[in-house]
């Protein structure tokens, strides 16, 4: 009786071990399952129906949302304007110059799955590689943003086979764009006002954004695909001025450089205006033509000048502006920095004009090369001066002979006038003598 009691217990805690490992085991793989779909990325994506196109042809590109349950969204797609035109017409977007803009709120204000958030049809009008870029600000039904990662997409209108290309193109990174490039290739916000225009060689940007913006998506590729791109202090912006960096490191991780974006968070964008009105050199041209949204500028100066009396008058007029490296020009290049800060003295703009000095002889050579030039001048001057004194002359002559001609029918006229008189009075006088003849006959 025992020993039955006995296996029938250990029959019941075999069967509860076996329940409990079932359940434990159920816990498990449901809370791995749970971990693996939390950890799984929120992504959106770029994809072509073709991604080898002619010249002229029309496609479609879908941007799809993957792992994102969202109640809201605006993205922004930048494309390739001078190879692409968006000639989709939808109510829903808007298309700016290069870039189009696609708001999405949810019809019932709680968190879905929109796998296909967007099609827009381009045409082809340019051969070569256009690419596609995307960023955007998503949100739940807490009004909490969601963190997504992106992708860039690239097609190929017209050319070789993209797939020939690609293998050609990893010869042309290598040859092209060195191991060591640490530049950026594209540079670009969700949002407007940043300036100057992005240029690799510019690291130093600047925007003013008002009180409700907190974070800024920031879209950057590199020149060479196997750099390494690092964009940090893009969010929670705080009051007064941020540093958005972004950190561009080389393939071969012996060159990094870093692009800044000072961001003023401000309530009061007025008094943040670091923008200079006028910018001129005195007795030389800047290169290019001065505009607000470009600060970076190149002047050539002779070896003679040692300081330059440059003219910055702010927009603002209660910024402040300093000026450095206008005195004691050295030879070759030199860096002057006109520093305007706003109103609200915490916003700062760099302006830079890059003044290079020639050297005694590059002098010489500048003085011989404007010597030709007036030789040249004035040797085209005296051509002119000549054919002109020559139509003149030709003109003369031609009015002389006019004149004699006109003369000439002149004095023409005035004789047949006077024949005709002649004629007219031997007429006469012949009639009378007719008359006087035939009346002297019949007296007779």
């Amino acid at each position: 009786m025992k020993n039955k009691l006995l296996e029938h217990s250990n029959l019941k805690i075999r069967i509860i071990i076996i329940i409990t490992n079932i359940i434990a085991i159920t816990f498990f793989l449901l809370f791995s399952f749970l971990s693996i779909k939390s950890d799984a990325k929120s992504t959106v994506t770029l994809n072509v129906n073709e991604d080898i196109l002619e010249n002229g042809e029309d496609f479609s590109l879908s941007v799809n949302a993957n792992n994102v349950d969202m109640a809201a969204c605006t993205i922004w797609l930048y494309f390739d304007s001078e190879k692409l035109e968006c000639i989709s017409d939808m109510d829903n977007i808007n298309v700016i110059d290069n870039r189009v803009v696609y708001t999405w709120v949810s019809d019932t204000g709680t968190d879905k799955n929109v796998e296909e958030l967007l099609k827009i049809n381009f045409e082809a009008k340019q051969d070569g590689v256009a690419s596609f870029a995307i960023v955007g600000e998503f949100y739940n039904e807490k009004g909490e943003e969601i963190d997504v990662l992106y992708n860039q997409k690239d097609i190929q209108i017209g050319g070789e086979n993209l797939e020939e290309q690609s293998n050609d193109g990893e010869e042309q990174t290598s040859e092209n764009v060195a191991d060591n490039n640490a530049n950026l290739k594209v540079m670009r916000l969700n949002m407007e006002g940043v300036n100057p225009d992005f240029d690799k060689d510019i690291t130093e940007y600047y925007l003013i954004v008002d009180e409700s913006v907190n974070n800024i998506d920031v879209t950057a590729i590199a020149e060479n695909k196997d750099a390494n791109v690092e964009i940090s202090e893009n969010k929670g912006l705080k009051n007064g001025v941020n540093k958005i960096k972004i950190l561009v490191t080389s393939k071969d991780k012996t060159t990094k450089k870093e692009y800044i974006i000072n961001v003023t968070k401000t309530d009061n964008v007025e008094a943040a205006n670091t923008n200079l009105e006028t910018l001129a050199v005195e007795y030389y041209t800047l290169s290019p033509e001065y505009n607000a949204n470009v600060t970076n500028y190149n002047v050539e100066v002779s070896n003679l000048t040692n300081d330059l009396n440059i003219l910055a008058i702010p927009e603002d007029e209660d910024a402040k502006v300093d000026i450095n490296g206008n005195k004691n020009l050295k030879n070759e290049n030199n860096k002057v920095i006109i520093s305007v800060t706003a109103e609200n003295g915490i916003t700062k703009k760099d302006y830079l004009i890059n003044v290079y000095k020639r050297n005694e002889d590059e002098e010489k050579e500048n003085e011989q090369k404007q010597q030709n030039i007036i030789q040249e001048a004035n040797t085209v001057m005296e051509r002119i001066a000549t054919e002109s004194e020559e139509e003149t002359a030709g003109d003369t002559e031609d009015e002389q002979e006019n004149e004699n001609q006109e003369q000439i029918v002149s004095n023409e006229t005035t004789a047949g006038k006077a024949i005709m008189i002649i004629g007219s009075i031997a007429s006469v006088v012949i009639l009378g003598l007719t008359v006087y003849t035939i009346k002297r006959k019949k007296g007779e």
